[in-house]
């Protein structure tokens, strides 16, 4: 097993096509299709199911997407610990980057590659963290920019950021479910809700929109979105989740619908007022903002 198949295995589960995920990784669908064939041969499972028109996983699957992440969060901080005592050639300047795990989700990948590709003496050191280490350490100056939901600094008067791609919160229902149209909290009272992790920020939002309701909700437990929408599938339970998220994983037993009054969740670069209007950091600004976000 290589860390290659690994990334072609999570670009495949989070682009849903074949096609689709080789055009993220720039390489052929036949060569991708080899190196899954191969990785499936070494564990001895079927990690996608074929008989559908989309790259669904299987069980075994979804089970090792999850532990694909996390080897590839740890492959990162492993890289991240050794770049200190890396000695780079020639006369490049370092630009480290923190973000959420929503690159696909927002077609951030791109953007990075093409910052990349046009900026060769610029190196880019990218990090996926969850939100508590992305704010830690853009305070601490272990990232110089990180990309996060507005809301996650809007508590800090240091800290500016500039607009990157709009999203919102969506009420996540089983199909069937009665509520129709735009949703507001007050009628989702007497539901039980599935939230996202308690160290999100949306986990957050949730709460803070529960208060000035007031809602007293139930909270039968929190997840992945992949397991609340899961759960919400055979009707455990509901949920509050970003639409983006359904950009990633569908799942034709469930129902989004908008909140009233809308809850909007823009995406931002942010960085320290000391740090952000360097001339790399506004340089990859541009670059990131230029281009249509999806």
């Amino acid at each position: 097993m290589t860390f290659d198949q690994i990334q072609y295995f999570i670009a495949i589960a989070e682009c849903n096509t074949y096609f689709d995920a080789a055009e993220e990784l720039n390489i052929s669908q036949s060569a991708l299709s080899k190196q899954i064939i191969k990785l499936e041969k070494e564990l001895g499972v079927a990690l996608l199911d074929r008989s559908r028109r989309k790259a669904s996983l299987t069980p075994a699957g979804e089970t090792f997407y999850q532990d694909a992440l996390a080897l590839r969060r740890q492959y990162e901080i492993m890289n991240r610990h050794m770049q200190k005592y890396q000695i780079f050639t020639g006369n490049k300047n370092e630009l480290r980057v923190g973000t959420l795990p929503i690159l696909t989700q927002y077609g951030l990948t791109a953007h990075f590659r093409q910052f990349t590709e046009s900026h060769p003496d610029i190196h880019l050191i990218l990090d996926e963290v969850e939100e508590n280490d992305l704010k830690k350490g853009l305070l601490s100056s272990q990232y110089d920019l990180i990309i996060c939901r507005e809301q996650m600094i809007a508590d800090q008067s240091d800290i500016s950021s500039v607009y990157l791609a709009d999203d919102e919160l969506v009420t996540v229902l089983p199909v069937g479910h009665p509520l129709d149209g735009p949703v507001s909290l007050s009628a989702l009272a007497d539901e039980s809700f599935i939230l996202m992790n308690r160290y999100t920020s949306v986990y957050q939002i949730c709460q803070a929109l529960f208060a000035n309701v007031p809602v007293h909700p139930q909270i039968l437990r929190t997840g992945r979105v992949e397991s609340i929408i899961s759960a919400v599938a055979i009707g455990e339970g509901v949920s509050l989740l970003p639409y983006s998220n359904f950009k990633l994983f569908h799942h034709e037993h469930v129902k989004t619908l908008p909140l009233t009054p809308p809850v909007k969740l823009p995406v931002v670069i942010a960085g320290t007022k000391k740090r952000i209007n360097s001339s790399i950091c506004q340089e990859f600004i541009r670059c990131m903002t230029e281009h249509e976000v999806l």
